[in-house]
């Protein structure tokens, strides 16, 4: 018997970046993680920052460092709209790590001249980076 898959289309801003079928994705909500699986009801989500984790008819398992922004859930198709995509060996962590500083040393100075939404929306971006390029030498 098959196994059962939707499809899973990721947009960036710059690119169609990833168009297959899938068993089932694990996406960073803004209310918490969540999973999809084919069937899943329609439904529109906000992303943040964060890992997605992809798994593929056959079993392989694949991460990708998502920027945020929103998926869109009907039962045989999944689209995500994200401002950016990236598999771990994309990632340049050295530049993950002094965006994750940067960001760090922002949040604890807090003086008026802080956008602290925006100094968490960058910690969480270089954080997601980090942990995903963790992934370099599992594969995709």
């Amino acid at each position: 018997m098959a196994e059962k898959t939707f499809q899973l289309e990721i947009l960036t801003l710059q690119r169609q970046f990833l168009r297959e079928p899938v068993r089932f994705i694990i996406a960073p909500g803004q209310e918490g993680v969540f999973e999809i699986l084919p069937g899943h009801a329609p439904y529109i989500f906000a992303l943040k920052p964060g890992e997605l984790r992809i798994r593929y008819p056959g079993g392989n398992e694949a991460h990708v460092a998502v920027g945020g922004g929103f998926l869109v859930a009907r039962p045989d198709h999944v689209t995500i709209l994200t401002r950016s995509a990236e598999w771990p060996q994309e990632i340049d962590t050295g530049r993950a790590e002094r965006a994750k500083a940067r960001a760090e040393e922002r949040l604890r100075r807090r003086d008026e001249h802080v956008d602290v939404a925006r100094a968490q929306a960058a910690l969480q971006r270089a954080v997601a980076r980090l942990k995903v390029a963790a992934y370099v030498h599992g594969g995709r």
